[in-house]
């Protein structure tokens, strides 16, 4: 089909419907906003691009898809979701846990320790309790139990001890051994694993959502582990080139499976349990095992209950928020601001989230963190439990070692950004020419390395690797990246060094044996990080300096304003239309040209750690107004600057390095330029060209400068 034709059509349609929703305002802005994430989701997306574009479809199936699509955009509604019987395996697996479920047969779910993770298992334990609860009324649901592995001493994915440990802890309490094993956010890789289950008599169903590992066929390379690109506008090598390396699982429920008739490819490990809670449901009323009309003994299974844990599994682990995604999030938002379940407002609670707006961007930088903390420092299960219990002064009392794991992340947090900032610095590593840096700590913890990571990416705008050898015979490695940089396959020229080696264009996770190992790693990427490694990947300096080879500055911006049409309603109604945004449905950014930033203030974050206090930089953020060179000067809506952006790096960091003293600290909390210079004229402000910004919570957030 003609691209042309999609985006007319797509355009067409937006304009009759905004014309409806805004029938006063021009809709050039508001169409064009839509119509270039909604082309963005449609060249991304896998189905889309081997139904629709492969061969030339007749007009009608597609008109009709598109509308459906465009529609469920702007209206999401959760008859739109994909029906999870299209999944592979799905019969199986119902028909498995049914079973189990029935006969009283031990099940464990056993999840990731991020926030996907956790949040899957708390999802799939409380539904289960609940779905055999009402197949046999007061039946015992202590035969379901769930485990996470230990970070530090497990590892990521299923392993052979952790099974031990939950088969052992079962056995030990008399009754059925374990018979069913139910991974969720991991597992496809763990062929070993699986097989060590399967000979202990337990059946394992795998529900995961990473890159499948395929092996070329009828090849020089056929032993050569390879991962296919799922990723929309991406070509692939034919099908046939290439087989599947699965677990021998019961069943495995994986949408980016080969000959998968799911059509949204891209849920996370928790959309992936949801479906399954979905079609045992929806098997369970057919088949007459429970009944969906309350009475004295059984109570509604509504799964819309359950849609606060999934959203933030969905927003925390960053996929794209557009189809199921988007629609499963935007009831989960509603649902955690209406009638949250007693963990999630306590969580709100704790994170200083008193009133009924919670939006992903709060669920992002506040909620998730906290429960990512018991993952990365603590026990995870802390935070599984706060999600699943009830009680009120259980729920408290978790809150309390959830905070209390957070404190812990943000201290390791400090100690290792600051440790990496002296080294920067010390090394004068911020001005050179390498693309990626490359900084190494002794005892870093390995669950704060990744987070400090894409904190440097932000200050430094490139590639960040950061290898802590708080283990003793290996260096365990976090990358990340940044604008158009493959950092996977950048460092997949060096993976002969590496006993790990795992990730995607973004981030990537490995580990490096000490000694040799490291030593030849760290001396063959010194030759080659400046320049165009092998195999043509090119980590280019012209995109950290987000400018053209010509030396042309890039802007990246949607529509170019002016200062009034930031009051206007339709404006904000429209962002708040396309909410929530995430990736390939991003927050809309703007462009205002000639403003004066004034009433300019600097603010310290608040944080009860010692350490973030060593740099001021690093601790502040800034407050100010701002107002057009012409026109209604009594425009004057409010903005702040984080100093970690691009913008500060730029105008505000000037600034700042003038008004520094020469130990490098900050003047504190206050007005930044004084007060009136002595001609009377108000000193605290600043002229510029102008500013890229995206509005955030009412306020204007400062990315950029131009």
């Amino acid at each position: 089909m003609q691209k042309h034709y999609i985006e007319e059509h797509i355009e067409e349609y937006l304009k009759k419907t905004f014309a409806q929703i805004y029938p006063t305002a021009s809709n050039t802005t508001l169409v064009s906003l839509v119509l270039k994430r909604i082309n963005s989701q449609l060249n991304f997306d896998p189905f889309f691009l081997e139904e629709f574009c492969k061969d030339e479809p007749t007009k009608a199936p597609i008109d009709n898809y598109l509308n459906n699509f465009v529609s469920n955009y702007l209206r999401p509604s959760l008859k739109s979701l994909s029906d999870p019987f299209l999944i592979k395996d799905m019969d199986k697996a119902v028909e498995r846990i049914t079973k189990a479920l029935i006969e009283d047969e031990n099940i464990c779910i056993y999840g990731d320790y991020d926030v996907d993770g956790i949040t899957s298992t708390s999802f799939l334990v409380s539904f289960l309790r609940e779905i055999k609860n009402l197949m046999k009324a007061g039946g015992n649901d202590n035969t379901i139990f769930y485990k996470l592995p230990d970070r530090i001493k497990d590892g990521y994915g299923l392993g052979i001890e952790p099974i031990n440990e939950i088969y052992d802890f079962i056995n030990q309490k008399g009754g059925k051994p374990l018979s069913l094993l139910i991974t969720v956010d991991l597992g496809i890789t763990n062929v070993k694993e699986v097989s060590y289950a399967n000979s202990k008599n337990i059946d394992v169903i795998i529900c995961d959502h990473h890159e499948i590992p395929v092996k070329m066929q009828a090849s020089k390379n056929n032993d050569k582990l390879l991962f296919k690109e799922s990723a929309g506008g991406v070509v692939q090598e034919e099908e046939t080139c290439f087989e599947e390396i699965l677990p021998d699982a019961y069943a495995i429920l994986n949408p980016k499976r080969k000959g998968d008739r799911f059509p949204f490819k891209l849920l996370p490990g928790v959309g992936i349990a949801f479906n399954l809670g979905i079609a045992l449901r929806k098997r369970s009323v057919i088949n007459g095992l429970i009944n969906t009309r309350p009475d004295k003994v059984r109570a509604v299974l509504n799964l819309k209950d359950y849609l606060d844990i999934v959203c933030l599994g969905i927003i925390a682990d960053i996929v794209p928020m557009y189809g199921d995604n988007r629609t499963l999030t935007y009831y989960g938002l509603k649902k955690i601001n209406d009638s949250p379940r007693p963990g999630i407002r306590e969580l709100k609670r704790i994170c200083g989230l008193h009133f009924d707006n919670v939006n992903e961007s709060d669920v992002a930088w506040k909620i998730a963190p906290k429960i990512n903390a018991s993952g990365r420092v603590s026990d995870p299960s802390i935070a599984v439990e706060l999600l699943t219990q009830k009680d009120p002064e259980d729920v408290y009392r978790l809150s309390q070692e959830l905070e209390a794991a957070n404190r812990k992340r943000q201290a390791l947090e400090d100690i290792c950004f600051n440790e990496a900032i002296s080294q920067i610095n010390e090394k004068n590593l911020k001005e050179d020419g390498a693309p990626i840096l490359i900084l190494n700590g002794q005892s870093w913890h390995p669950g704060v390395i990744g987070i400090v990571s894409s904190k440097l990416v932000d200050y430094l705008q490139k590639p960040v690797l950061l290898l802590t050898g708080y283990k003793d015979n290996v260096y365990i490695g976090s990358a990340r990246s940044c604008g158009n940089i493959d950092i996977y396959a950048f460092l997949k020229n060096y993976e002969s060094f590496f006993a790990k080696f795992g990730g995607h264009k973004m981030a990537c996770g490995l580990t490096i044996k000490k000694g040799q190992g490291f030593d030849g790693f760290m001396s063959c990427i010194s030759k080659n990080a400046v320049g165009i490694p092998e195999q043509g990947v090119n980590l280019n300096p012209d995109y950290l300096n987000n400018s053209t080879p010509e030396g042309n500055k890039i802007l990246d911006y949607d529509e170019e304003i002016d200062l009034n049409a930031v009051v206007k309603k339709d404006l904000t109604g429209l962002i708040k239309l396309m909410s929530p945004h995430g990736p390939l449905n991003e927050q809309p950014r703007f462009l205002i040209r000639d403003i004066t930033l004034l009433n300019i203030n600097k603010r310290e974050f608040k944080n009860k750690n010692a350490n973030s206090k060593k740099n001021g930089l690093f601790n502040c953020y800034f407050t100010l107004n701002i107002e057009g060179s012409s026109g209604n000067n009594n425009i004057k809506p409010k903005a702040f600057l984080f100093n970690k952006s691009k913008a500060f790096m730029g105008t505000f960091g000037k600034v700042m390095e003038e008004r520094s003293d020469k130990s490098g600290e900050y003047e504190t909390t206050g007005s930044i330029f004084g007060d009136y210079n002595k001609d009377g004229d108000y000193k605290n402000k600043i002229p510029v060209n102008g500013i890229i910004f995206e509005f955030f919570n009412g306020y204007i957030k400062i990315l950029n400068f131009i």
